[in-house]
């Protein structure tokens, strides 16, 4: 419970000003109050509360966190057992809380809809930091963008269901009424044998069943058109908060730990779908499911469960510039805080069942709500500094180029995308000559700004679906997309090398630099990213070679 952890180890001024003898009064005030508000569950098993979860949809690796806690004995361990109902086309996740049927349940954007129209539901954590939701297209028919749908027969969900999708039509311009829209079958062999132009997928699932049946497809994603929303939201209604909020605790606590199990340990949750669970999915099919959500989860980068307000708010003002709300004052309290305000009043109640003086119960609530205020200043201040090392985390400091952190996932799934697509890429490795003189001669922080002015050249030469990265010290990497001719690439490398060369002011002198490149081509220098890095990195050796020799 909260409240007893910040008895004993929170650290705080009012705190340290106590006498022993009154921290210990509070901390059996406390204890005395988690068994005033401990209320058993509607079922019982043996001591153990049992309780109901209803998924999105049928058994699959997509709800590997809940299966992994229930084998792993996570939920037993907080003395919960929990029963899982698959999902269906005609189940819906927010009516079966809502109606009592369960107690918790995952749901998509759906769930901040019915929050927005007056609905008691509150949002636990979010599983799939980007939504796996995408359209499909076959590639023959020529879709390959949003606009290519216009006129074209698109299958989707309701509204609220799909909500990122019509907010990606409406941010590109695209009215509904110029899309054929149809209610969606659920079946993806209406994609594959040419019903519909478009099909509402998940980037785990449907493009596993195109791939073996050697179908083609274009993927339309609304992050594509800067709509992110969060996936795979785990939830609960507002009275099991307030009547249970040991058990929620207890519940949240247990799933995270299942997901950062399942999530390490993906052969073992595949080999218990399909040995208990009696999946229809093959293994290949669930390992391919298992490798698709790591990027959308990004559990090796964010805390499984993490919620930003920021992109809450700006989900509930799509829902408002769509039309599909009035109003996005239910947006308050709807993110799950595990110390709520009214604490301090379930606490004020507490007190006066165990006959605690009036002085006494003043004093509490201010150390409460003294304390309380610097947690959440804590907090508040601890999710900016991880915004702002998740920044560092993926870009160059000085240049403001992407680092190898955000490179390597990138330009894997570009190689991805062409070896599917049949194209052709082309990477490029730079190092500037005697970078080290411009050091000795006029300091670090001209060595600085001719990195600066590198960066500059390299991005004022590149489109803006390439990308250009620094590596370290010296040297810089970029890739080239859509490279159908080897002549185009020499001109573009000509053009940044001169680009880069051409003198830079610096106090009273005029530095100049030149640089060494080298260039690798997809596919025939090598698929893997690790081969290209090597054939460009000799190429630019040679070329670094030819250099000095010529000077």
């Amino acid at each position: 419970m909260p409240s007893l952890r910040r008895c004993s180890n929170t650290p705080g001024q009012p705190q340290r000003r106590l006498s022993g003898r009154l921290r210990r009064l509070l901390c059996f005030v406390l204890f005395s109050a988690q068994a005033a508000w401990a209320s058993p569950s509607t079922q019982q098993n043996g001591g153990v509360q049992v309780i109901d979860v209803q998924l999105r949809w049928k058994h699959q690796f997509q709800f590997a966190g809940y299966y992994a806690a229930i084998a792993q004995g996570y939920y037993r361990e907080e003395g919960l057992e929990v029963r899982l109902h698959e999902g269906g086309p005609n189940i819906t996740p927010v009516e079966e809380v809502l109606s009592g049927r369960a107690q918790y349940a995952e749901a998509n954007s759906e769930l901040l809809y019915a929050r927005l129209h007056g609905k008691p539901l509150v949002a636990l954590a979010v599983i799939f930091q980007h939504s796996p939701s995408v359209l499909l297209a076959r590639t023959d028919q020529g879709v390959r963008t949003a606009h290519d749908l216009i006129d074209k027969p698109v299958m989707l969900m309701d509204a609220q269901t799909d909500a990122d999708f019509l907010a990606m039509f409406h941010s590109e311009g695209i009215p509904l009424e110029k899309l054929q829209l149809l209610p969606s079958s659920y079946q993806v062999e209406d994609l594959a044998n040419g019903k519909v132009t478009a099909f509402n997928s998940y980037l785990t699932n449907e493009p596993f069943y195109l791939q073996q049946r050697g179908v083609e497809y274009n993927v339309i994603s609304p992050v594509t058109y800067g709509i992110d929303f969060y996936s795979d939201i785990l939830f609960t209604t507002q009275a099991e908060i307030d009547e249970h909020p040991q058990r929620v605790e207890a519940f949240r606590r247990a799933t995270l730990r299942g997901w950062r199990y399942a999530m390490d340990n993906p052969q073992q949750i595949i080999d218990l779908l399909l040995n208990e669970y009696s999946v229809e999915k093959s293994r290949a099919h669930l390992e391919f499911e298992a490798q698709a959500m790591r990027p959308l989860v990004q559990s090796d980068l964010i805390e499984i469960g993490h919620m930003n307000p920021g992109r809450w708010q700006r989900m509930a003002e799509t829902f408002l510039e769509l039309g599909m709300v009035k109003s996005i004052d239910g947006l308050e309290n709807f993110i799950y805080d595990a110390n709520p305000p009214h604490l301090v009043e379930r606490l004020r109640k507490t007190i006066v069942l165990i006959s605690i003086g009036g002085v006494l119960v003043l004093m509490f609530t201010l150390v409460l709500l003294n304390t309380q205020r610097h947690l959440r200043n804590e907090i508040k201040l601890r999710k900016l500094a991880e915004e702002e090392v998740r920044k560092l985390a993926f870009h160059d400091s000085l240049t403001g180029l992407p680092n190898r952190n955000s490179f390597v996932p990138f330009v894997s799934q570009k190689l991805l995308d062409a070896k599917r697509r049949g194209e052709h890429l082309a990477l490029c490795y730079i190092d500037l000559n005697n970078f080290k003189q411009i050091n000795d001669c006029f300091g670090h922080q001209a060595g600085d700004a001719v990195l600066i002015h590198v960066a500059s050249a390299i991005k004022s030469h590149i489109r803006e679906f390439e990308i250009a990265a620094r590596m370290g010290g010296d040297e810089f990497v970029l890739l080239l997309d859509g490279a159908l001719h080897k002549r185009d690439v020499q001109r573009i490398t000509q053009e940044i090398c001169k680009a880069v060369e051409q003198p830079m002011p610096w106090k009273d002198h005029q530095i100049k630099v030149s640089a060494s490149l080298g260039v690798a081509w997809y596919p025939e220098d090598g698929e893997l990213l690790d081969d290209l890095m090597f054939k460009a990195d000799i190429a630019m050796f040679q070329s670094k070679t030819s250099n000095a020799a010529r000077a």
